[in-house]
Formats: structure tokens, C-alpha cells, sequence
């Protein structure tokens, strides 16, 4: 293996074990080591350069910014979840037919679906909706963020409240909290209009998902 590919896979390989003893300051140190050494590979965005371990680079690139933004969700820094989001992004979109599939990008798309919902950044919700395929919008993650934005429109609180017990993914929970506490706001404005409408809504949240 090319020296400066092992190298990356090695420091990976210690930012994995630290984020799977929650060691989060070494997680972010490490991180920010790997993404300079990323910065030597030119196959990776935006130059995407033919080189003889590009398939190699890229995989252990994706993988790397994937995890980057699983830390985000656990440090809960929405900001470095946009960032390194936006990072990823190309390697699902520019880098797909270079790639084999990842297991981790439904799940990733749906939380950024997800983030967009709880930051009511709704007209971006969309956009990023229509860039999927077919095939994608079946998936459970990708489904499940959709039928929320549907239930958070229509007023259904209930059905997002209760849309926590059943994530598809564990990571989900963060955003899924803070939608939560957007939920409870809007029930408060509406119960000041129409409380009869939204009292079974209300009990339902003070006995379910008070913490």
C-alpha cells in the first residue's frame, strides 16, 4: 500500500477507537489531522485526478468525512455537521459510479434531511429531496424524514412526537429531541388560539415526552 495511504488508514483507524470510547477531543483532533493529510490525494473533490490508488483514496475519503459527521451529531455542532455534510456530499453525487455503495449514505442523507426540518430551512428540505433518486426516496431513512416534514406541516404533532420510538437510525435521536422542543413551541402558540383543538396533543406530549 502507498506509504501516505497507510499513514491515513492508520490515523483513522485510532480516530475510530476513540469514538468508540467517546474520547470526542481526540475524536476532533484526529479529524482535523486526517482532513489535512486528505488534502495530498489529488483524486479526491474537486479535482478528482485518475491516479493509480484513486478507488482506494476515495472509499477511505468517503469513509472518513462519514464518520466525520456522525461526531458532529454526538458533539451536537450543527455547524460542523454542515460543513463536513457539505464535504461528503460530492463523494455521493460527482464520485458515485467511481465507488461501490455505501452503507452509511441513506442514513447520512436522511439526517441531513432531518437537520434541515429542526433548522426549518423547508424550501432546502425540498431541493435536497428532488436531488435523490427513485430508489432512494424508498428507503426507511430517507421516508422517514419526509413523512415528518409532512406530519410537522399538517399540524400533526402527535405523529412527530411519536416518530422518536421508531428512528431508523440511532443517530437520529439528536435532531429528533430538538424537533421535539420545536414541537412543543408551536403547541404552546396554538394553544393559546385554539386550546380545545390541541389538548389531547398536549397530554399526549406532557405524559410521553416530558423529560
Amino acid at each position: 500500500m502507498d506509504p501516505k495511504l497507510t499513514e491515513v488508514s492508520q490515523l483513522f483507524e485510532r480516530f475510530k477507537a476513540a469514538l468508540s470510547r467517546k474520547d470526542f477531543d481526540s475524536c476532533t483532533m484526529f479529524l482535523s489531522q486526517l482532513k489535512v493529510m486528505l488534502t495530498e490525494f489529488r483524486s479526491l473533490p474537486p479535482l478528482f485526478e485518475e491516479t493509480p490508488n484513486a478507488v482506494h483514496e476515495l472509499t477511505l475519503a468517503r469513509d472518513i468525512y462519514e464518520h466525520a459527521v456522525v461526531l458532529s451529531v454526538k458533539t451536537e455542532d450543527q455547524d460542523a455537521f454542515e460543513r463536513d455534510f457539505f464535504q461528503l456530499k460530492p463523494y455521493y453525487t460527482d464520485a458515485r459510479n467511481r465507488l461501490p455503495p455505501s452503507s452509511q449514505e441513506h442514513p447520512i442523507l436522511g439526517l441531513n434531511l432531518l437537520r434541515l426540518l429542526v433548522q426549518n430551512r423547508i424550501a432546502e428540505f425540498h431541493t435536497e429531496l428532488e436531488l435523490l433518486s427513485s430508489s432512494a426516496l424508498e428507503n426507511p431513512c430517507i421516508k422517514h424524514a419526509v413523512e415528518l416534514e409532512q406530519s410537522f406541516m399538517e399540524g400533526a404533532y402527535n405523529r412527530v412526537l411519536s416518530a422518536r420510538q421508531t428512528v431508523p437510525h440511532e443517530t437520529y435521536v439528536y435532531f429528533m429531541d430538538l424537533l421535539a422542543k420545536t414541537v412543543r413551541l408551536q403547541l404552546k402558540i396554538s394553544n393559546k388560539k385554539t386550546p380545545a383543538i390541541h389538548g389531547d396533543v398536549k397530554l399526549f406530549i406532557t405524559t410521553a415526552f416530558t423529560p
